[in-house]
């Protein structure tokens, strides 16, 4: 038999009156004739039931991080009219479907126990954050998602790209996935920042021209076994910034002092190899490197730094 002491050690319910102590920034509501409070910050409490958050309509922000919410739990905040941001890390939540929210604009779900993105049905969603949690596919509904800018799915079990295909996104933050396989690049016109870094790429096939937005690419701590591996990024006409340390194909010191000079000679418009930005000598001695190439009729796979 459960003891008194462990169900209330178990069960940990938000009161009206904690509520209230949670509440802040004062403002106008959505009415513009009266005022209420706009904040509500009831992280990091233990709660398993705030049910209670519901009573005050007038919220758009809210936060519920780091308490031992379910999903069950999170679904008493549907109802909560103009609710644009919400933050529900640290919790034990399994699911991310909740009833379409009309004015959400944030919603952040990192270190939880996600297994796919299924259920996201908020149109004014601009971004979204599900970091940390151990999410294998991607399942979104572009024709909803037609306002989401910024994605994270960071230290996920992604194996590939494939299911991101929401045209208006800008900012994809991929790292620490399993990712051995770009995808459907072609449909994100509009991304301008990728960041792949700490994942399993071998080879870059699958960027494509279409990507004309995209100039920030994150390929740190990869395992690129060939520099030449590289000039398949010249399909992105407007690439500006190029991570690639912690690759195989640098994996020796010497080798170093000159990828840079050979990523430019494949990638010339690039402005920021790494850490450092690009100088004038170094563009000028990837010209004459160019030109000695042209002339010999070599190939960029010549200059592979590793086999």
């Amino acid at each position: 038999m459960i003891s008194l002491d462990e169900v209330e050690r178990d069960t940990r319910v938000l009161t009206h009156a904690e509520a209230g102590e949670c509440l802040h920034n004062l403002g106008k509501c959505i009415t513009l004739y009266e005022y209420a409070y706009l904040n509500l910050d009831a992280s990091d409490r233990g709660l398993t039931d705030i049910s209670m958050i519901a009573s005050f309509k007038h919220v758009r922000y809210v936060n519920v991080s780091g308490n031992r919410l379910t999903s069950e739990a999170l679904c008493a905040l549907e109802t909560i009219p103009y609710l644009q941001t919400l933050r529900a890390d640290r919790n034990c939540l399994t699911s991310v479907e909740l009833k379409p929210m009309p004015y959400l604009q944030e919603l952040t779900l990192n270190w939880n126990k996600l297994t796919d993105t299924s259920g996201i049905r908020h149109k004014s969603l601009e971004r979204l954050e599900l970091n940390h949690n151990d999410i294998r596919t991607v399942n979104v509904d572009p024709q909803i998602l037609v306002n989401l800018r910024i994605l994270e799915l960071r230290g996920n079990a992604l194996i590939s790209t494939a299911g991101i295909c929401c045209p208006n996104l800008t900012r994809l933050f991929l790292a620490e996935n399993q990712i051995e396989k770009i995808e459907n690049l072609e449909v994100l016109v509009n991304l301008t920042t990728l960041h792949l870094r700490s994942n399993k790429l071998a080879n870059l096939d699958g960027f494509t021209e279409q990507c004309r937005s995209l100039n920030y690419v994150n390929l740190r701590d990869n395992e690129l076994p060939r520099i030449s591996e590289l000039k398949k990024l010249d399909c992105l006409p407007n690439l500006e910034t190029l991570i690639v340390l912690g690759n195989p194909f640098l994996s020796e010191e010497k080798e170093e002092k000159e990828y840079r000079r050979i990523i430019l000679t494949m990638l010339p418009k690039l402005k920021r190899i790494d850490k450092d930005l690009v100088l004038d000598q170094e563009r000028n001695e990837a010209k004459v490197l160019l030109k000695k190439i042209q002339k010999n009729k070599s190939k960029f796979e010549d200059f592979d730094l590793r086999d």
